[in-house]
């Protein structure tokens, strides 16, 4: 798995917060997301029912899955796993990203973005009402490029209806881009943002998430805006970035703190996405 933002740019010290006793539930005002790399499990019927059972659990319940899409399992899968999460109250959107897009590969080295954009809208347009993607997540870290990238995606999107998202540092507002910064820049083309606030306590994770909220309300106070936390152990910095090796109730209890501050400083705040599944599955405690 890539590193996915993993690493930082600004290491912010922070004291840790207490572990709660009892794992408790999300504010009513924020939704929670979860990025599904590992989307073969969608083959195996077992392997599902864990992920729905884990992901509707009335303790730490969540509402959308970012699941990285392959051409390569058929349309079969997909429109079974769709159905089903659409059943338990989930919606899946079709995770993107790739370097070989940036490095221009050719399709017969992997997917290109080209041919990911056409797998949606061929599935798109094949798939029952109760199948179908819910929206398009763009995780492309190459910055020169996300530009052009998002524009591009946004062609497809937009005529199917598809809301568009992407994943950007926490330090996109200090990216220059055209006449302002990465974080506005990009807000014309996406219907959402999620921003990479990789900290392993609430406190510090405000500290980095506070000035993208305000940048990102000043230009438009409607665009929903989702923060996002890390569970990997194979990053730099673990112990200042990732949740790894720390109970799951001390990061519920921190996502409860994270969301209810946010609410009240933000009107566009939309919730805590958790990266990711497969190592949110090993979490205990």
């Amino acid at each position: 798995m890539k590193m996915h933002w993993c690493t930082p740019l600004l290491a912010l010290a922070a004291p840790v917060l207490s572990a709660p006793v009892a794992a408790p539930r999300s504010t009513a005002g924020s939704e929670r997301a979860i990025w599904l790399w590992n989307s073969d499990i969608i083959q195996d019927d077992s392997q599902v029912q864990t992920f729905l059972s884990l992901m509707t659990n009335s303790d730490h319940p969540f509402q959308t899955v970012l699941a990285l899409i392959d051409r390569d399992m058929g349309n079969a899968p997909w429109q079974s796993f769709i159905k089903k999460c659409n059943a338990a109250g989930l919606k899946v959107e079709a995770l993107m990203g790739d370097k070989q897009w940036i490095v221009g590969q050719t399709s017969e080295d992997g997917p290109t973005l080209e041919h990911e954009l056409e797998w949606i809208k061929k599935y798109q347009a094949s798939a029952s009402s109760d199948a179908k993607l819910a929206g398009i997540h763009l995780d492309a870290e190459y910055v020169s490029s996300l530009v052009s990238i998002v524009s591009q995606v946004k062609e497809v999107a937009q005529p199917l209806n598809l809301p568009l998202g992407a994943d950007l540092p926490f330090w996109a507002n200090t990216v220059e881009c055209e006449d302002s910064t990465l974080d506005t820049c990009l807000l014309n083309n996406l219907d959402y943002v999620t921003f990479m606030t990789y900290r392993n306590t609430a406190k510090s994770l405000l500290g980095i998430a506070d000035p993208v909220l305000k940048a990102v309300k000043a230009v438009d106070s409607s665009k929903p805006v989702w923060l996002s936390v890390e569970t990997s152990s194979e990053c730099s910095d673990v112990s200042l970035i990732s949740y790894a090796g720390k109970t799951l109730n001390n990061m519920l209890s921190d996502l409860v703190t994270v969301a209810t501050s946010a609410e009240k400083s933000s009107g566009n705040f939309a919730g805590v996405a958790v990266h990711s599944y497969k190592d949110f599955l090993t979490m205990s405690g």
